[in-house]
């Protein structure tokens, strides 16, 4: 934590770790200046959404909504300050981000470093002057092993590390809060984000097919653009005949085929089978903040 600086910079998730956080930072450290950001990237599922507009209401936490600005080439994305009333809600800003970037996936993941990281730390440095505060990160002491290595040199820090809060610990605060998230974990805020495992994507799909239609009209819309300066994208792009979302290359209707054969669901209880259906990227529940 940075020493020199009372502000904090507290990004919440819409998950119930990083909300936990948020409320107990104010209790924490009282004579600091704490803001609480979410960015929104216009595919959060609409439970996060109202669960984190309904804790913003009930424990005050006067949270900042802001969603990515796309420019022309040459210009970086930008923060725009929304409210929950007019969030975008139906794929917009991740859209403009798959015009000017590609198709994003596991080798050209843009979207939670321009839809979160690049925003999130432009509106902190707006707010606060550059690098002039600690950004607080709802990681537990149970996930240890996604801290990053050079955290204290960063002026990130974990609050709920540094208390030695677990799950259990976590768990027991909500149970007796009167607001509850109304979707299981495994479904995550970024509805059919690539960075889930199979077995997540494939039992999302078979339980809301609705979800489909998006993913795959990017596909059909945006696969087979070349995006200028980025020569690895369009030689992999050739390579392929199309870029995809998925690993293995699967396109949404390939992981449609897969979900209608025999197979166990994901469920909020973790279990590991094979590589095919379980490998999943760090962030497959949550972009990682930070």
């Amino acid at each position: 934590m940075k020493t020199d600086s009372k502000n904090i910079f507290c990004s919440v998730s819409a998950g119930y770790s990083s909300v936990m956080m948020a409320i107990k930072l104010r209790e924490w450290y009282p004579d600091h200046n704490i803001i609480n950001v979410m960015a929104n990237t216009s595919k959060e599922r609409e439970e996060s959404l109202h669960f984190m507009n309904e804790c913003d209401k009930h424990f005050k936490l006067n949270l900042v909504w802001v969603e990515a600005e796309f420019h022309e080439k040459g210009t970086g994305v930008t923060p725009n300050i929304v409210t929950y009333d007019n969030l975008k809600r139906n794929g917009e800003v991740f859209e403009e981000g798959i015009k000017k970037l590609g198709i994003p996936s596991k080798v050209n993941k843009w979207c939670n470093r321009d839809m979160k990281l690049e925003i999130l730390r432009k509106y902190a440095n707006s707010i606060f002057g550059k690098d002039n505060y600690s950004v607080a990160v709802g990681i537990r002491a149970d996930e240890i092993d996604r801290v990053r290595k050079d955290y204290k040199t960063n002026n990130v820090f974990y609050p709920l590390m540094d208390r030695k809060i677990s799950s259990n610990d976590r768990n027991r605060f909500w149970k007796d809060q009167p607001i509850k998230i109304a979707i299981p974990a495994y479904k995550g805020n970024c509805d059919l984000c690539f960075a889930k495992s199979n077995r997540k994507l494939m039992t999302i799909i078979k339980e809301e097919p609705n979800l489909i239609e998006w993913w795959d009209r990017m596909l059909k819309d945006y696969s087979q653009i070349t995006i200028e300066g980025k020569p690895s994208y369009n030689d992999l792009l050739k390579e392929n005949n199309g870029m995809t979302f998925y690993r293995d290359y699967n396109t949404i209707q390939d992981l449609v085929k897969m979900s209608q054969q025999s197979f166990s669901k994901a469920t909020d209880e973790y279990f590991y089978q094979n590589d095919l259906f379980d490998l999943e990227d760090d962030c497959g529940s949550g972009c990682s903040v930070f």
